[in-house]
């Protein structure tokens, strides 16, 4: 990540808000076949096994109807998940909102830019969106220019997400509750990359992982 970063290879950042936060639920579907949904998600990872993840938000009643609306175009879904709720205890307060508000304009604002812009205390400010960050509350994800590196991107999907994540040098986002997830771990090179789905086999099995060359997250 340091060298991406180094060489200016990150085209963009995006912030990405778990839906939770606003009293709604994700859901993760994957669909093989080289047929594109068009229509608004909260993401889309595209993998080289002709496999496309697409994620929602919403209540019950929409996400219920925006997936009915994905499998009558694109069929059924080889896998479906839908992370718990946030964890006990991850109260949203005013100051998330302005902080949240504050990095959809810019996701890279220093914590004292954001503080200046809100007039509010540095450590105030801190202090929050360190707490944001550790709860998986929001994230910010790098868009990478692939053409330009050989980085891999693995998407990996497990009912082992702790013991998996725990394996990983480097991940750009991961989606999970207590027990299962959602990865995208890089690696520098596709034999590093074969070597860590190993590894990763001996701990779970029944892992799914795909090579990931293109995704955005919308939030």
């Amino acid at each position: 990540m340091k060298k991406i970063n180094e060489e200016g290879i990150i085209k963009k950042y995006m912030l990405h808000v778990n839906p939770a936060f606003y009293g709604k639920k994700s859901l993760y579907m994957a669909f093989s076949g080289d047929k594109i949904y068009h229509g608004r998600v909260s993401s889309v990872i595209k993998c080289l096994e002709k496999t496309t993840v697409y994620g929602l938000s919403g209540t019950d009643e929409e996400l219920n109807k925006k997936s009915m609306e994905i499998v009558d175009m694109l069929g059924s879904p080889e896998m479906r998940y839908m992370p718990a709720t946030l964890e006990p205890g991850v109260k949203r307060i005013k100051l998330d909102d302005m902080i949240i508000e504050q990095l959809r304009m810019d996701p890279l604002m220093r914590t004292q830019d954001i503080a200046r812009a809100l007039n509010k205390k540095y450590s105030t400010v801190k202090r929050r969106l360190d707490y944001l960050i550790e709860k998986r509350v929001i994230s910010i994800i790098g868009k990478l220019d692939l053409s330009k590196l050989n980085t891999v991107i693995l998407g990996i999907f497990t009912d082992r997400i702790k013991d998996i994540i725990s394996r990983l040098d480097e991940s750009l986002i991961i989606i999970n509750d207590d027990q299962s997830g959602i990865s995208l771990s890089i690696e520098k090179d596709i034999i590093t990359a074969k070597s860590v789905i190993e590894n990763l086999r001996k701990i779970d099995n029944k892992i799914e992982v795909m090579i990931i060359y293109d995704y955005e997250f919308f939030e």
